[in-house]
């Protein structure tokens, strides 16, 4: 039983062991298979990196100890597969294996038993564990449910299309140059394709007028930024993105909206995504005006970054990303 208000945990689930000893991997399997999960074995973490090829385990238990590669060495490995990041990787250690531990949480490990394992004690703690994997899954559904529609929402102007994968390619590469780390970049990614989600609420007779808005119709199509954010509020998985759409069309000198931020106080990815977002849109074409050629959209952008528009490093950034690419 789960307990109250907790969903419970998944009948069946692919759980890869992996320890040199096989008296402690029969154990395992024979127990986990007893809770009726589908278990693979793997004598060495080698072993287990050449089956997460083909396998997608929604849990591993390995070993610390083990041959030429750690169970350590697995963990880092694992966890920097954006296909295992969010999957609980356990490490099995003594209980006096101090060093091990420490090691262990510095590689990603999501959790410890210690041996020899008390079965109660794993029956326990892996039905939480597979609970946290199973909420983990619903949101990424979610996620790209909403990824798709934002791209749905691109759709509908025949003028955009590309500029959501336009500019998360962008986004990501100058993430990349200013140091951004792997969680950054994966925000930046889904900013580039979420960043107008709350333009669904915007009409077409807006959205698609073939000129310049009037006072009215601009501030309904600003609203869009706040809106877009408050509709992936419930997903936690989009934490990290929902700054990059309520603020991406805010400006370096605190004219932008919908908070009027400043320098420093706009969130990185929000600079990012409103450089890129700019320029994109300079070298788009629309009813009202022709593209503009790559080398004058840029002297556009440098024009506007020296008024006090854009992030003078995330400019900088992107134009190195743009000359690399040649």
């Amino acid at each position: 039983m789960s307990p109250p208000g907790e969903p419970p945990a998944p009948a069946w689930a692919t759980i890869l062991v992996v320890d040199d000893e096989v008296g402690v991997r029969l154990m395992l399997a024979e127990a986990l298979a007893g809770l009726g999960h589908r278990v693979i074995t793997a004598q060495s973490a080698e072993e287990a990196l050449r089956l997460t090829e083909t396998l997608a385990p929604d849990l591993v238990l390995t070993d610390v100890h083990m041959g030429a590669m750690s169970g350590i060495e697995l963990i880092e490995r694992l966890k920097a597969d954006a296909r295992y990041a969010l999957t609980p990787v356990v490490a099995l250690t003594s209980s006096v294996d101090l060093p091990a531990r420490v090691a262990g949480l510095a590689a990603g490990a999501d959790d410890f038993f210690a041996k020899p394992v008390e079965l109660t004690e794993l029956r326990a703690r892996v039905g939480a564990l597979l609970r946290a994997k199973l909420l983990v899954d619903q949101l990424e559904r979610a996620e790209g449910v909403i990824t798709t529609l934002a791209l749905t929402i691109e759709a509908r102007d025949p003028y955009t299309g590309g500029h959501c994968d336009r500019l998360a390619g962008y986004a990501v590469a100058v993430g990349a140059a200013l140091g951004v780390g792997a969680a950054g970049l994966r925000d930046l990614r889904l900013g580039g394709y979420l960043h107008d989600l709350g333009k669904i609420a915007v009409p077409d007779r807006i959205l698609l007028k073939p000129g310049p808005l009037d006072p009215a119709e601009r501030a309904h199509m600003r609203t869009h930024a706040g809106l877009g954010a408050d509709l992936v509020a419930g997903l936690r998985t989009l934490d990290g993105v929902r700054p990059i759409m309520r603020y991406h069309h805010e400006r370096w000198d605190g004219s932008g909206y919908p908070d009027g931020l400043r320098g420093e106080a706009i969130p990185l990815g929000a600079r990012v995504i409103a450089v890129v977002d700019v320029f994109d849109a300079l070298r788009t074409a629309r009813p009202y005006k022709p593209p503009l050629a790559e080398a004058d959209a840029l002297t556009v952008l440098a024009r506007e970054t020296e008024g006090g528009a854009w992030d003078p490093r995330v400019v900088e950034a992107f134009v190195d990303v743009l000359r690399a690419a040649r």
